[in-house]
């Protein structure tokens, strides 16, 4: 889009040789100066914008009282007229008269100061060169100078002498600053004395067209000048005196420049059309004022018809419209002809010119005239038909990956559930063998099967947190906790580990640290065990050292630093790079040796990325690493400790004899559908409460029915069971017992701890929470916290 052209005030502005000014008063800061001053002065424009009091300056020494004078004066007469000197930028000095007036608004405050100074040098050069002539002659010769060397255009005086030849008799001096030629250089010479018969005699053609036209003529011609060779647009007036033609008066402007940008605009506008035409987008101009629309050739070979593509009427762009869209697409338009928008772009379908349908992207810009009237709309359309092929292409295969990210989770979510079932049977009918009378070399057998199974439920745990956070369904759970007991309980879980390899265990807690934050207490005691456990690991002799450091912090929200550092073996550079990849160690040797599955680090990695941070890390062979990380967390005033949070697990079996508990002789209802678990816990129940009733129920609507035939002391309740699950048999329990006016304590069975399982067990009704594998000392005290005396 072309910039507008100067409004006529701008142009008559600019082109006036007299300097026309606007200023702030009394400060006089410049608020408009037209181009003239740079002429006037030597100075550029912007030295008078820019710096406040620059026109005081060029004021000559001896004449700056006689200026401050007529400001003062403004207040009271509102406007003055004065001549004084000037010293130009390279110390020429002019004589300019200066007036001015004060701009007031209504009430009479003063809005600006306008005014106009004009360059009377020659003036006052010509006042005195006729002084002795007679008042009538000197104000001709005075008139005819100022409108001679008072125009911007380059003006010159030829005679026609009888011969026929053409005589220079006078240029003003707006020729000679254009051209460079002086006037003692060109006057009284000829066109071929100055220039030459090839380029003189053009110029008496034209001089002579003139005179036989009896009229002022117009012409382009190009001159080589001293200063340059330059484009000019001439009028020549031959001017006729006693019947015979005898000067000829002429006028010339200098448009080397605007012929420049003629020329760039015109390269423009080809290299732009030769742009959209070997694009793949076409464009369209939509003359608003009469509903026609000019389109490019390419939009035109795709979707026109054989008619020109010029003046179409718009109504044949919306019968090309797809059905489906001609509404919405109208509802549109209208909208944003009514805002005051000027960009917009929207997608439809368009008909072809071979009759499929294609979709299409349109780019638009309104173009307004000077009242704010819509009346051009300009634009490109993009066919973007085969982007549309390859998005269905690539939404389809992202809906197949995530088809099967999830069926790959749910498979080894239920593996998991299905491995754990035996695992709980193995794990607690050990822990039972271990409790009973047998020789040293069967108990060490019994330890060796509680520990592979300990660790093949770890692997199961493992597996089961990466295909969770590898399907995005690994949520945190933010909770008030105690940060200083969260870190220390932790650290505390691995002193017998390092004490047993001679190792150092350290904990470093800044004493700035918060005590109670916002966090997933799981998954950062998950991160820190990992972390610590890998250093103890890989670390032979030295120590390992976990700190605990507040970086910085603002009102409530404060970012703290975890760190585990060892002197360890350390990491190779070649190594690094894939530390963090699935099912991978540092190298298979270390693999060999150290054992794991290479998960752990991944893990951590990613939990802590679900934490909007980052693990990074430094190490060097032989001399250890340091494993680090930034939270940003919430300060709380108060929270929860570890030991509400986790039911801290022992490493190894309690192989102490089981004591049994005669008292205790209530009954008790089992609601589990799995018959290892069911006979596990009854066996675990039995070895203790040898006087217990236990009742069995296999799923929750099988337990519903118990519990009306005959309500029990306690319910034992698994969660994911057929039929009903444990969830929604606990609701309906609690709700017959609101009108028996008893609470049952039903403790929930769950094979995973996670806090969001707690929680729904906790909400659907239930008192408390035992996780598979289910150990005897949790089990056991959970019986005598809810079976009190009163009950027995």
């Amino acid at each position: 889009m072309q910039t507008p052209p100067p409004s006529l005030e701008m142009q008559i502005l600019s082109a006036m040789e007299e300097v026309v000014f606007s200023a702030s008063f009394p400060e006089l800061k410049i608020i408009y100066v037209s181009p003239s001053v740079e002429t006037l002065s030597g100075y550029p424009i912007d030295f008078f914008k820019q710096e406040l009091g620059a026109w005081w300056k060029m004021i000559h020494p001896e004449d700056t009282q006689i200026v401050k004078q007529a400001l003062d004066s403004l207040n009271q007469n509102d406007k003055f007229r004065i001549r004084y000197r000037i010293l130009t930028k390279d110390n020429q000095i002019k004589f300019v008269q200066s007036q001015g007036r004060l701009i007031r608004d209504e009430s009479g405050k003063v809005l600006r100061f306008d005014g106009m100074v004009t360059d009377i040098s020659e003036l006052l050069f010509l006042q005195d060169f006729i002084k002795n002539e007679s008042l009538d002659i000197k104000q001709l010769l005075l008139e005819n100078n100022i409108l001679f060397n008072g125009s911007q255009d380059s003006m010159f005086l030829v005679e026609i002498i009888d011969t026929g030849d053409f005589v220079i008799r006078r240029i003003n001096s707006a020729y000679e600053k254009a051209t460079g030629v002086s006037q003692t250089l060109i006057q009284g010479k000829t066109p071929i004395d100055l220039l030459g018969e090839v380029l003189g005699a053009p110029i008496i053609k034209n001089f002579r067209n003139a005179i036989k036209a009896k009229s002022t003529i117009s012409y382009e011609e190009s001159i080589p000048m001293p200063a340059g060779t330059k484009v000019w647009t001439t009028a020549l007036t031959p001017i006729e005196v006693d019947g015979k033609f005898k000067f000829i008066i002429g006028a010339s402007k200098d448009i080397t420049e605007q012929k420049r940008a003629e020329s760039a605009l015109k390269e423009s506008n080809e290299r732009y059309a030769l742009i959209l035409e070997v694009s793949s987008d076409g464009w369209f101009d939509w003359d608003l004022t009469n509903d026609s629309v000019i389109y490019s050739r390419r939009w035109w070979l795709e979707f026109g018809n054989d008619e020109k593509p010029e003046n179409v009427q718009i109504s044949y762009w919306k019968s090309l419209i797809h059905p489906d869209d001609q509404e919405w697409v109208s509802e549109f338009l209208d909208n944003i002809m009514h805002s005051q928008r000027e960009t917009f772009e929207f997608s439809f379908q368009m008909k072809k010119r071979k009759g499929n349908y294609a979709h299409v992207l349109s780019r638009c810009y309104i173009q307004r005239d000077a009242s704010g009237n819509k009346i051009r709309m300009v634009g490109s359309n993009s066919d973007l038909t085969e982007i549309k092929k390859i998005e269905y292409t690539l939404r389809k295969a992202k809906e197949m990956a995530e088809a099967a990210n999830l069926a790959k989770g749910n498979f080894l979510a239920n593996m998991s559930h299905e491995i754990r079932t035996p695992l709980n049977g193995i794990i607690g009918f050990t822990e039972l063998l271990l409790h009973a009378s047998l020789t040293d070399e069967q108990k060490e057998y019994l330890r060796s099967i509680y520990l592979s199974g300990k660790s093949l439920l770890s692997l199961v745990n493992q597996i089961l947190d990466f295909s969770k956070i590898d399907s995005g369904k690994m949520d945190l759970e933010l909770i008030s906790t105690d940060l200083i007991d969260l870190v220390r309980s932790t650290v505390d879980l691995f002193q017998i580990s390092a004490a047993s390899q001679a190792i150092l265990l350290k904990l470093n807690l800044d004493p700035a640290l918060p005590k109670f934050v916002s966090l997933d207490p799981l998954r950062v005691r998950q991160v820190l065990s990992n972390l610590i456990g890998n250093a103890i690991k890989f670390t032979h002799e030295g120590e390992v050292v976990v700190s605990v450091k507040p970086i910085k912090g603002s009102d409530d929200i404060i970012d703290i630093e975890f760190s585990v550092a060892d002197t360890g073996i350390g990491i190779d550079i070649s190594s690094q790079t894939k530390l963090f990849d699935s099912f991978s160690q540092a190298d298979t040797s270390i693999t060999r040796k150290y054992g794991g599955t290479g998960l752990g680090l991944t893990i951590t990695s990613e939990l802590i990325q679900k934490m909007n941070s980052h693990l990074r890390f430094e190490s060097e062979l032989g001399k250890g690493s340091t494993f680090y990380f930034v939270l940003t967390l919430h300060v709380n005033s108060s929270g929860s400790v570890s030991s509400n949070l986790f039911e801290e697990k022992q490493s190894t079996p309690d192989e102490s004899i089981i004591v049994e508990n005669n008292l205790i002789q209530n009954d008790i209802l089992i609601v589990e559908d799995n018959d290892l678990n069911k006979r596990l816990l009854s066996k675990m129940l039995l070895k203790r409460y040898p006087n217990i009733q236990l009742r069995y129920a296999v799923d929750g609507a099988d337990a519903v029915n118990q519990f009306q035939k005959k309500i029990p002391d306690l319910i034992f309740m698994d969660l994911q069971m057929p039929v009903m699950d444990g969830y929604t048999a606990t609701v309906e329990i609690r709700t017959l017992e609101k009108k028996l006016d008893i609470r049952t304590p039903i403790v929930a069975l769950t094979a995973g701890a996670f806090f969001s399982v707690k929680d729904t067990a906790m909400e659907s009704g239930m008192d408390d929470f035992l996780t598979k594998p289910i150990s005897s000392a949790d089990l056991y005290f959970t019986i005598e916290k809810w079976l009190s005396s009163s009950r027995v």
